[in-house]
């Protein structure tokens, strides 16, 4: 949930620097971010909402508890898309580029939101051992991308909340509760 306020802060700096013109942005580049940090909002909301979910105990199994964050990262996938193609529109971008750039992440984050449905369908099947191998790799590939973000300064916010999400997620998921109901 810390995470959650945390993104939530970083977003609402990013309007703000996006609103003070900081660093000389063009006038389109003010309108991107602003937008694109809006998105942010959104997603860092429902990322909160969800935290205070856990924390409640409204979603107290492990196996909810993964299956609940795929699904938000599914969400998010579809609004940070839908933020971004409107910010590449909104810059005056070709509209077809920007559809089709918005199309990538709904596909993607559908999926996503499919195979969080799998995780705690109370089926232990092959799939659910792939589906377990691929958020393995999943989650270890965005804790070295939040390490970047870190270390490159540009997104040390986001990196240092991404690092913590994910690490807490490959805990989760090596968890013998979890390994067990999804057949592990």
């Amino acid at each position: 949930m810390i995470v959650a306020v945390v993104n939530i802060i970083a977003a609402i700096i990013a309007v703000v620097l996006a609103v003070m013109d900081v660093e000389g942005f063009t006038e389109n580049g003010v309108v991107y971010y602003a937008i694109c940090a809006v998105g942010e909002l959104i997603t860092s909301g429902l990322y909160f909402m969800y935290g205070q979910k856990v924390r409640n105990g409204q979603i107290d199994r492990k196996i909810d508890i993964l299956a609940t964050f795929v699904k938000i990262v599914g969400i998010t996938m579809i609004i940070g898309g839908l933020f971004a193609a409107a910010a590449v529109i909104a810059i005056g971008a070709d509209i077809g580029a920007a559809l089709i750039g918005m199309i990538v992440p709904i596909i993607l984050g559908l999926i996503v939101i499919f195979i969080a449905s799998k995780i705690n369908d109370g089926k232990q099947t092959i799939g659910d051992k792939l589906i377990w191998i691929i958020l393995l790799v999943v989650f270890v590939l965005s804790i070295l991308v939040a390490i970047v973000e870190i270390i490159s300064i540009v997104g040390i916010l986001y990196g240092i909340c991404d690092l913590i999400i994910y690490s807490f997620m490959v805990l989760l998921l090596i968890d013998e509760e979890v390994k067990s109901e999804m057949g592990i």
